[in-house]
């Protein structure tokens, strides 16, 4: 089975690189394309065009700033839909609207294609956005996402796409980064990252850029808890994607302002550091408005950090795999912190037996059985 996958964020190449090695273990065999950079990965022995080949290696690099705007036109117009004939199935991920012109395609010419969300799509979609994406769903072969998801898609919807929705994961890559970092290694990576914080307790607050995430409500509760507490805690903000410089500056002040120690990660991470930052941290904070189950918060379970996560944010699967965090509600994340933090090996402790069974829910050889099988039908 060939099949031509077509997701829009380049800094989840290695997820989409994992992924489709994993399928070519089982007799599917995926060439991965970028649509904003149109960068690719190839694994079939389907042949593309030399002309169209050079097209996608031309890369924006070296494109005339002038022309850009129009090549790009051009290769999501027109090239792109030129490959869906040679392959058995087109899966596209991350579903947003741009996806629908490519859609059509497919619908006009007989193309078979899926839907994988992957979650801001649709938890973060206008009443606008979900007009435009039922397009795809009505035409979709399968509709395949996370529990959680299929709970939005579901409120979002009613039962309408029932029969073609498929319960799927993504094998989480970092749990075998994490496996092989060594705990001196990881502690070297931590102190070229946030300084000598030694004698400090790590407190992560998100995994990203967004405002959605809430950085000044965790913040601000941080800088209310005691002043021995600030003395002892270290704060890490991830903000190495979907950050702005104009978002970073307004939280400065506060973190300023806030008498504890902190390091903002607004640069590009290699594998080893991320897994450094996960087997490094004590407390997790997650209170962002919406989420659809990230690999960042399953790197931290699997390390026994212990996580306090809004008690609105849909993670069945934690709950229903016995997988222990914390719950907390906007106004209470001061006084979680302070539990925590107070009777900290208590929790650990508590934390503990969230390694195995992450481990046993998202590992790629965990994951991949529904995977094949949604591919198979």
């Amino acid at each position: 089975m060939n099949i031509l996958i077509i997701y829009p964020f380049y800094n989840q190449k290695e997820l989409m690189h994992n992924f489709s090695l994993r399928l070519a273990e089982n007799g599917i065999f995926a060439d991965v394309l970028c649509y904003n950079n149109f960068r690719y990965e190839k694994h079939t022995l389907l042949k593309w065009p030399a002309w169209l080949m050079k097209c996608f290696d031309w890369g924006e690099s070296v494109r005339p700033k002038w022309l850009t705007r129009y090549t790009d036109y051009i290769l999501h117009r027109f090239v792109i839909p030129r490959l869906f004939s040679k392959y058995d199935l087109i899966d596209f991920h991350a579903y947003y609207p741009s996806y629908n012109h490519l859609m059509q395609t497919c619908v006009k010419k007989n193309f078979r294609f899926d839907i994988t969300l992957w979650g801001s799509e649709l938890m973060r979609g206008t009443a606008e956005r979900k007009r435009l994406l039922k397009y795809g769903f009505d035409n979709a072969c399968r509709v395949k996402m996370t529990d959680n998801l299929h709970d939005v898609l579901v409120e979002s919807y009613g039962e309408v796409y029932e029969e073609k929705s498929r319960i799927v994961y993504f094998g989480n890559s970092e749990i075998f980064h994490i496996e092989n970092l060594s705990d001196e290694n990881a502690k070297e990576i931590r102190d070229r990252l946030y300084g000598n914080t030694t004698d400090k307790m790590i407190v992560v607050l998100g995994y990203n850029g967004l405002s959605a995430q809430n950085h000044r409500r965790m913040i601000e509760a941080a800088a209310s808890l005691t002043d021995s507490l600030k003395q002892s805690l270290h704060l890490v903000l991830p903000m190495t994607y979907c950050s702005s410089p104009e978002y970073i500056g307004e939280m400065k002040p506060l973190l300023d302002s806030s008498s504890i120690s902190y390091t903002i990660l607004d640069h590009f991470l290699d594998a080893k550091e991320v897994a450094a930052i996960r087997k490094t941290a004590h407390v997790v904070v997650n209170v962002q408005d919406s989420d659809a189950l990230s690999a960042s918060l399953n790197g931290h379970l699997f390390c026994g950090n212990v996580c306090i996560f809004g008690e609105w944010l849909k993670y069945g699967v934690y709950t229903d795999n016995d997988i222990y965090y914390i719950k907390t509600s906007m106004e209470d994340i001061a006084s979680h912190l302070k539990d925590v933090l107070e009777h900290y090996d208590r929790y650990r402790q508590l934390c503990a037996g969230n390694h195995d069974k992450i481990k046993d829910l998202f590992s790629w050889e965990a994951t991949m059985k529904k995977q094949i099988e949604a591919y198979g039908e």
